[in-house]
């Protein structure tokens, strides 16, 4: 697998592969031994070989979910009856189920998922979480957190206590202060990352019907704790 730049960017040519699991295996290993070389970089996926399906969307969707630093403009093949799919044309394809986490994400550990990402705990200096959609922290915030990945910025950061080291919505990033000591989110506006109150902290679905989310003082309990 080679990656080469010309007019067009940054391309990665998976070619030659006959299974989705050889390509996807090989795209980690060559993504892995370059993404400091290629710092924060877009590219662009060239599959010649295989079909463009939803799952293989997803396969490698998955992989560049592991380099935060690394954004997926898409999946083209050279076939021109095989078509172009973007993130936008197959976002639903790509956006699964909530991921609750419910315990403390420690420094070195990384959390990466392609749908909103639910933490019940805090998250570490050194610890690094991802998410295609939105991100909350029911606890201390204090890692590297990715939301919105590749390339949407529509999507928020939300945490009870908001001190990351780094935050990325999209393509737009920006580092934190350390100083959050209440609720608030992140969104972007204009090309910026802003930091505002969070007023109607709630439990996203996926934790409210969870039968030890339900006590009418947990979101009391979150607001208020502090350590």
């Amino acid at each position: 697998m080679e990656i080469k730049g010309d007019k067009r960017g940054l391309r990665v040519l998976a070619h030659g592969f006959a299974r989705e699991s050889d390509l996807v295996e090989d795209l980690q290993v060559t993504l892995r031994s370059r993404v400091e070389f290629l710092g924060s970089a877009t590219l662009l996926v060239e599959v010649d070989g295989l079909p463009l399906t939803a799952t293989l969307f997803q396969q490698i969707s998955d992989i560049f979910g592991q380099f935060p630093t690394l954004i997926l403009r898409g999946i083209q093949s050279p076939d021109p009856h095989n078509g172009l799919l973007t993130l936008e044309q197959t976002r639903s394809h790509m956006l699964s189920t909530p991921m609750v986490v419910r315990h403390t994400v420690r420094s070195g550990q990384q959390i990466t998922h392609q749908g909103d990402l639910i933490i019940v705990g805090d998250v570490n200096p050194g610890a690094t979480l991802a998410a295609a959609g939105d991100i909350f922290v029911f606890g201390w915030l204090r890692g590297t957190v990715y939301a919105g990945q590749p390339d949407d910025r529509h999507h928020n950061i939300y945490a009870i206590r908001f001190q990351p080291s780094q935050i990325k919505i999209g393509d737009v990033l920006a580092l934190g202060d350390g100083n959050g000591q209440q609720p608030e989110y992140a969104h972007v506006d204009k090309d910026l990352i802003v930091v505002e109150l969070w007023t109607d902290v709630h439990l996203p679905d996926a934790v409210a019907t969870d039968a030890r989310y339900r006590r009418p003082d947990l979101l009391g309990h979150f607001a208020n704790s502090s350590h």
